[in-house]
């Protein structure tokens, strides 16, 4: 990276500023400056580039499809710490009014480390359902019990029981590792686990939680795409029921997970009290949102959800609708009446 380009620079641009340092370094070094001519066009009205572009040197001016200019952004303004025109496809074009540079980040990748950054300390999910669970419990009654599984038919309750499989761990084994592609959603049957976070400022894995009997780890790495947050260990032998990626995302995500058109969520908020819910993060709020929505983080969600009344519906939203899944897996275990706003018919808009 040349010194006209520093670090400090890169991690002051939104929304990278949101991600972990660590993840912030592995960026850095994966972009390099594109120097581009005058005139030269870093995309045009209609392109479906998968792309989030920043300018790091020059000017640009952001056109419309007849080559009027709505706006110019010159380095290092407010407005270049942004992605440019980030609707996806592009409503405007990008031309350089003379030499420039801009760096590129892969928008997957991006929101990728977004949702696994924001995920909160860990991806733990209680079961039982405001009341500590004993060894003795069946842990198919503590399931039923939950709202967020009486949302499931019951043609895919009965073959996601079928499809659970059970496995024998001895203890101190590593169920899932901080890092690894995450491929299995676990509920505790039997014995006890350990949740653990490494940190570059911390040599030694930080304790998390400990798990018991009746709760679950490991779906936000299976609904985001992503690798998983945390490493979970067992603290005795014990029986864990493990669903695979597919069969979740088939029988339980998807039964949890209902989207909505910008339509029908308008008119969900004018009819009754319906909130609207922007799961990105401040800085990202701040540039761009629907009228009327109310920020609240995904990182920040579970530390709030206490203060949500239960008796109203939500929506929820984000770029590309990853993160806003996720939110909305959270929010329904717990009880909430919640949509997911159609990330493609937002990014048309």
């Amino acid at each position: 990276m040349p010194e006209a380009f520093c670090f400090e620079e890169f991690t002051a641009l939104v929304p990278i500023s949101g991600l972990r340092p660590e993840n912030q370094r592995d960026l850095f070094k994966q972009s390099q400056p594109r120097p581009q001519r005058s005139g030269d066009f870093l995309f045009r009205a209609g392109d479906a580039n998968t792309e989030s572009l920043y300018l790091i040197s020059g000017e640009i001016a952001l056109e419309d499809e007849d080559g009027k200019v709505l706006k110019r952004i010159t380095s290092h303004s407010e407005a270049a710490k942004h992605r440019l025109a980030h609707q996806i496809p592009r409503s405007v074009s990008a031309r350089c009014l003379g030499p420039a540079s801009v760096i590129g980040i892969d928008n997957s990748l991006l929101d990728v480390l977004l949702t696994w950054d924001q995920t909160g300390s860990f991806e733990v999910q209680e079961l039982s359902a405001g009341t500590a669970a004993t060894d003795t419990d069946d842990w198919m009654t503590r399931l039923l019990q939950l709202p967020a599984f009486q949302m499931i038919p019951p043609g895919n309750l009965q073959t996601l029981f079928m499809r659970l499989e059970s496995i024998e761990f001895p203890a101190s084994h590593p169920v899932v590792q901080q890092g690894d592609v995450g491929d299995y959603f676990y509920v505790i049957d039997r014995g006890h686990c350990l949740v653990t976070r490494e940190s570059p400022t911390h040599p030694k894995p930080i304790r998390l939680a400990e798990l018991g009997p009746g709760m679950s780890f490991g779906e936000e790495a299976l609904i985001a795409d992503t690798v998983r947050n945390a490493t979970v260990t067992m603290m005795s032998a014990g029986t864990l029921l493990r669903l695979s990626k597919d069969d979740f995302r088939s029988l339980l995500h998807q039964s949890m997970t209902r989207q909505i058109s910008k339509a029908d969520a308008d008119e969900m908020v004018a009819s009754s009290d319906a909130e609207l819910i922007d799961v990105r993060l401040p800085s990202e709020y701040q540039l761009q949102h629907i009228a009327g929505a109310r920020n609240l983080p995904l990182y920040l969600l579970r530390m709030k959800l206490a203060g949500l009344p239960q008796n109203k519906p939500y929506v929820v939203y984000c770029d590309s609708g990853r993160r806003s899944s996720v939110a909305a897996f959270i929010m329904t275990q717990k009880g909430f009446d919640v949509r997911v706003l159609d990330s493609q018919e937002l990014n048309r808009r």
